[in-house]
């Protein structure tokens, strides 16, 4: 049993909940992460892909088995795509229905780092956390951007949430609803979903566990990991029992190859590590951090604040900077690097600066309305931001180009469409709703003098910089059509090609 000297004493604000800045939290996330959420359109490769996997897989009818051009697709569990799915039928086949789930992501993970941090160290912490986290412009850019991880860091937030409400509530439901939430990681993006709360949470365990009276029981444990297993792994059996060398896929490409060999081509060189990652995790709060590390030097004056549950607030700050530092290190480590993968850490990152924030507020040496002041500069930053891009013209994106394209390919019907490319525009498959062959530039001329001479008459979509390097070394003429800025349709002239290679 703990001495009372080194028993566990949960703030008791942390069973109090100001409920009103939960609301103005969540009011933070909701007009950052819905504000002109389908004004840009849906970019290539990563937005596309995963636009195209959800409509083919609600196509289907069986959405536990995504479904890429006519393929399984198995890359990533089915989550991120069903929940595209009820996006695509709540607001239709465009980009804000793509993107919607990624507005309530945003709004239930800022409620939960609420949450977290009411609970660690109560209404003031968890209400500054809360509003950093939603007005995070790394995080809003995550909100904006079609891919698995913010539904991983609302997972990661909820595990976090869970885990500290139960302790300081002592609420065994709230530590099975933390199993809950791994297992929606698990089916979201797979064992890296896991990463941030697989430090975290065993860092707090072991420090509570030491000096705390209270246990969950045995058998909350057993039913939590029966969730975790039924839930989160029950997939994964299913899917390779009924598809034999999917484990060895999954095991061999999507975890070996990945992270420790450069064969997926994801900035495995080392520089990505200095001017991505580094500076997103220093600067992707925006004012925040170098505020909250200026404002509380020295930093005893943070650490002195919580003497008087030394031990409860020595776990939690340990198993939450670990929960930064530690995936941090194996991110940079591993040989596939994409500046979203730091999104998870986002959420320990942030219930530590809401921490230091009260402190400082508390302490006299930071005015709250120079905090709330950043809070809603920041916003309209994020708002203003995302306005912009309807301003702005990319050869990446796929929805302005279906959209000049569209009534070119109405004048052609009869044509098949093809496009110049290393890889399939399933961005522009998605808007168009018809398949489009990728012909490899180095074969180009070969599909062409096939398709000419073959009485198939095809068109071929091709970027303006790449014709610019293939037209010189074309063997008869070719027809071409700007359609945008940075796109051409280009078409074999039959008699040309039949005259060159003398067909009747």
């Amino acid at each position: 049993m703990a001495s009372p000297a080194n028993a566990v004493a949960p703030p008791a604000a942390a069973r109090a909940f100001d409920f009103r800045s939960l609301w103005l939290v969540l009011l933070f996330a909701f007009i950052g992460a819905a504000s002109f959420q389908g004004s840009r359109g849906l970019y290539e490769s990563t937005e596309g892909r995963y636009a195209e996997t959800a409509r083919e897989t609600m196509l289907s009818g069986d959405y536990d088995d995504p479904i890429l051009n006519l393929q399984p697709h198995w890359t990533k569990p089915p989550l991120t795509y069903v929940a595209i799915i009820y996006g695509l039928r709540l607001f239709g086949e465009n980009p804000w229905g793509v993107r919607a789930y990624l507005v309530f992501a945003l709004v239930l993970a800022a409620g939960a780092v609420w949450l977290a941090g009411s609970s660690i160290w109560g209404s003031g912490a968890g209400r500054w956390a809360g509003i950093i986290f939603a007005t995070s412009p790394f995080i809003a850019l995550a909100a904006h951007s079609v891919t698995t991880d913010m539904l991983v860091a609302l997972w990661t937030a909820g595990a976090l949430a869970a885990f500290w409400h139960g302790y300081a509530s002592h609420c065994r439901l709230s530590l099975l609803g933390m199993w809950l939430f791994l297992a929606l990681g698990l089916l979201t993006k797979g064992p890296p979903a896991l990463l941030v709360p697989a430090v975290c949470l065993p860092v707090a365990w072991i420090h509570l566990r030491r000096a705390n009276d209270w246990r969950p029981g045995r058998w909350n444990l057993g039913l939590g990991l029966s969730i975790f297993i039924l839930l989160g792994l029950g997939w994964y059996f299913v899917e390779a029992r009924l598809n034999p060398g999917l484990t060895s896929y999954w095991l061999g490409k999507e975890m070996i190859a990945r992270n420790f060999t450069s064969e997926m081509h994801r900035n495995p060189n080392a520089w990505f590590v200095f001017f991505v990652y580094l500076p997103i995790l220093v600067a992707g709060t925006g004012p925040w951090l170098p505020l909250a590390l200026f404002r509380a030097r020295p930093l005893k004056a943070w650490l002195a604040a919580s003497d008087q549950r030394r031990t409860w607030n020595r776990a939690a700050r340990r198993s939450l900077l670990a929960g930064v530092a530690v995936p941090f290190v194996l991110f940079s480590i591993s040989q596939s690097r994409l500046a979203l993968y730091l999104v998870p850490l986002f959420v320990p990152l942030c219930l530590l600066l809401g921490r230091m924030i009260d402190v400082l507020i508390a302490q006299g040496r930071l005015r709250a309305r120079v905090a709330g002041g950043c809070a809603g500069v920041l916003l309209a930053g994020i708002v203003i931001a995302k306005s912009a891009t309807l301003f702005i013209t990319s050869s990446q994106d796929m929805t302005r180009l279906s959209a000049i394209l569209a009534p070119v390919l109405a004048r052609h019907e009869e044509h098949a469409l093809c496009s110049i490319s290393n890889q399939r525009l399933n961005g522009l498959e998605f808007h168009l709703r018809r398949p489009i062959e990728a012909v490899d530039p180095d074969a180009i001329w070969d599909h062409m003098k096939a398709t000419a001479l073959g009485g198939r008459p095809t068109d071929y979509l091709v970027k303006n910089a790449r014709w610019a390097r293939l037209a010189t070394n074309a063997p008869a003429r070719v027809h071409a059509e700007p359609v945008g800025p940075h796109w051409l349709l280009v078409a074999p002239e039959p008699a040309a090609w039949r005259e060159k290679f003398k067909t009747p």
